[in-house]
């Protein structure tokens, strides 16, 4: 069971000549300190009583005040140990600080489910399912219900790690599953759940592999913008769907599902990606606005402008998950109608965009924009393929 005392750091002499009172936590040897916001003079401290003592009259009810903090601060965290001790559940001595700050919670299961209801609350159904996805694969790989974030360190990382190995998940699968639990301990430390100190990722680096080639080339775009899709009206709206991400950068199909008329304004796109709550507003291209024109008269602002999400369905992101299964089974078969040799799917058109506009001479910062990347280092993974395309054809120019 953790204990719980007030300490007065007298070596500590703060520009008054008062030394700061903290509430110190122990508990299975680890030692951690919330700061009461009281300081005093060495000869006005009882160390046994744990109060102020000997003050002048006139600052009688000042000094009762302080105590009283003291003493309520001391049993508020009495309290929190014996809550933590009845549930029966792991604890750290950060929990019992991160309870008295007014965090909700300092373990990692329970952080995250926070993070979860928020994301679902911002409608960014897509990110929640990753942390659940995450949380649930994490715990059951570890063997645990639920743990602290002092005990994720390197080794609880590389155990993780060699589970999923033996699982046959790949590299940048286990990627996704690291930058996850990464976010999480960010999030915490920024909250002061967790501490800077025993972050994990100092010497945990993360792994990606290459990404498998996703790019098509100008010609290959415009077979699919011109094939005769009719008497195949599912083809003919996941071909638009793609064409459509491809004429806006790229843009993400869960995020063309999620246009509203109510985003095109006098010609331009302004809208919040999904992922990352990223703004945008550019033009729209004269291909990328007949499109429009063709699935909306743009007169309801609420109304989507794509006929993927029903307005009516009771769980939007079910739905938009369920069409875009059916679309990525669709751009199946104009790849097989097309005899393309690239796996056709929405991810596609947002690569290709990505790739072209790199030959084209447009800068990878420009590109890393339009993509809405954080890093220049994600957009040369779209990229890396292409790169060693035009290594090798250069040096096939310059050979003797």
């Amino acid at each position: 069971m953790a204990s719980v005392k007030l300490y007065h750091f007298k070596n500590k002499v703060l520009k008054d000549e008062t030394s700061p009172v903290h509430l110190q936590v122990i508990h299975k040897r680890k030692r951690r300190w919330f700061s009461t916001g009281v300081s005093v003079k060495s000869e006005n401290w009882d160390p046994i009583e744990n109060q102020i003592i000997n003050y002048p009259k006139n600052e009688k009810k000042l000094v009762r005040k302080k105590n009283y903090h003291l003493k309520n601060l001391l049993m508020k965290a009495e309290g929190i140990i014996l809550e933590f001790e009845s549930l029966e559940k792991p604890y750290t001595a950060d929990d019992v600080i991160a309870k008295l700050k007014g965090v909700d919670a300092a373990l990692f299961a329970a952080f995250t489910d926070k993070i979860i209801e928020e994301l679902k609350k911002q409608g960014k159904d897509g990110n929640a399912n990753a942390y659940i996805n995450t949380k649930s694969v994490f715990l059951k790989k570890i063997g645990k219900k639920e743990i602290s974030f002092d005990e994720i360190d390197y080794r609880l990382l590389k155990k993780f790690e060699t589970t999923l190995v033996k699982d046959d998940v790949s590299i940048n699968g286990i990627s996704f599953y690291m930058r996850t639990i990464r976010a999480i301990y960010n999030r915490a430390i920024k909250e002061g759940v967790a501490r800077k100190e025993n972050y994990p990722f100092e010497e945990y680096k993360i792994k990606n592999s290459k990404t498998q080639k996703r790019a098509l080339t100008k010609e290959e775009l415009i077979k699919i913008r011109d094939v005769d899709l009719t008497g195949k009206p599912a083809q003919a709206k996941a071909r638009d769907y793609f064409m459509f991400s491809f004429y806006c950068m790229g843009m993400a199909f869960v995020d063309v599902a999620h246009l509203k008329v109510k985003n095109v304004v006098k010609g331009r796109l302004h809208y919040s990606r999904q992922k990352t709550s990223q703004l945008y507003n550019f033009e729209l291209v004269p291909p990328a606005m007949d499109l429009i024109s063709k699935y909306s008269d743009l007169k309801n602002p609420e109304d989507y402008i794509f006929p993927i999400i029903d307005p009516k369905h009771p769980d939007p992101y079910r739905c938009y998950r369920s069409r875009m299964q059916v679309n990525n089974y669709k751009l199946k078969e104009i790849q097989k109608l097309l005899k393309l040799s690239l796996s056709l799917t929405t991810y596609v058109a947002r690569h290709s965009w990505a790739t072209i506009a790199k030959r084209s001479g447009i800068p990878t910062a420009v590109i890393s924009e339009g993509l809405g990347h954080t890093t220049e280092k994600t957009t040369q993974i779209y990229l890396d393929s292409f790169e060693n395309e035009v290594l090798d054809a250069a040096n096939r120019l310059i050979t003797l």
